[in-house]
């Protein structure tokens, strides 16, 4: 049977984090669980988008409980600082969707001197998992959901001698998207293996919107070409809420199982898909982990082999 809108159970006392929370999946996915009563964190780096996100919300649902948090995933010290802050006024967190992210932009460092796609779409969300992991280690059933993308196989070989794509070398637009969601598999993938190993009761989870529509396709539609393939393929993706089904299905199937991984299936409606050979390769996502310690300067979930 179809999973639908409709599965998704009663939320009331769950804290939940939405990185991204203010447009297109993160947006479609904060409304639904605060449908279902769920207390929804607004992680997001622009206060003005996201009040505006949050009023758009109450409208519909008026008795919505949305906590807006500033957070820019690109920056090492914002994600420290909301880290703080969340403790400050939580003591539990149910579920993290990692969702936040920015595709096929121009080549630019981050404050930090890393890549922005690896900066923004993946070392900020583990950084921040790392920040909060006790946490949610603390709070009975809870979980980690990673956005991935079909683009992940873009990123099938990842250099570990090039993170950066120093000076540019080697960069791609497509191919550096595509690499920062082969590494939010890799880091789901491994997370739960270490997870598992600890005899640790939170699970790591992964999901993808399929072709949906979201708000970062055509901001980064920057020239002719590029929006008139917009155009062209418009008709074939779907409306943003099913592109985000399958992450609310992940942070809420009372039935998942860790490690699994979400995406449309039959169409339209989200259940467990396979990802390719590359995504489990261990040895990838144990130094992705490793290298990943080193750049952030935290460590959790020891590798137990």
């Amino acid at each position: 049977m179809d999973w639908t809108l409709n599965d998704i159970p009663e939320l009331s006392g769950k804290v939940i984090i939405v990185t991204g929370a203010n447009s297109g999946l993160g947006f479609e996915t904060t409304r639904e669980l605060a449908c279902k009563g769920a207390k929804v964190v607004m992680a997001c780096r622009n206060f003005q988008r996201a009040t505006t996100a949050r009023q758009k919300i109450l409208d519909t649902v008026p008795n919505a409980d949305l906590d807006i948090m500033l957070l820019d995933m690109a920056s090492q010290k914002s994600v420290a600082d909301f880290a703080d802050k969340f403790r400050e006024k939580y003591e539990r967190l149910d579920v993290l969707i990692n969702n936040a992210g920015i595709m096929a932009a121009p080549y630019s460092e981050t404050m930090d001197g890393f890549e922005n796609h690896f900066a923004t779409n993946y070392l900020g969300h583990f950084a921040l998992t790392a920040r909060l992991f006790d946490l949610l280690e603390a709070t009975a059933g809870a979980r980690v959901v990673n956005v991935s993308s079909l683009a992940y196989f873009l990123g099938n070989k990842i250099n570990f001698d090039n993170l950066f794509y120093k000076n540019r070398k080697g960069y791609g637009r497509w191919r550096a998207y595509g690499r920062s969601k082969m590494e939010m598999l890799l880091f789901a993938y491994e997370m739960q293996r270490r997870l598992t190993a600890a005899g640790k009761s939170t699970i790591a989870l992964a999901a993808h919107p399929g072709l949906a529509q979201t708000n970062i396709m055509p901001a980064q539609a920057k020239n002719a070409v590029s929006r008139r393939v917009l155009s062209l393929f418009s008709h074939v993706f779907k409306p943003t809420i099913y592109g985000a089904m399958p992450l609310i299905r992940a942070a809420t199937d009372e039935t998942v199982r860790g490690g699994e991984y979400f995406g449309p299936s039959k169409g339209r409606m989200p259940d467990v898909v396979k990802s390719n050979k590359a995504s489990h390769n261990r040895q990838a996502a144990r130094k992705l982990w490793e290298v990943s310690e080193e750049l952030t300067g935290l460590h959790y979930l020891d590798d137990q082999n």
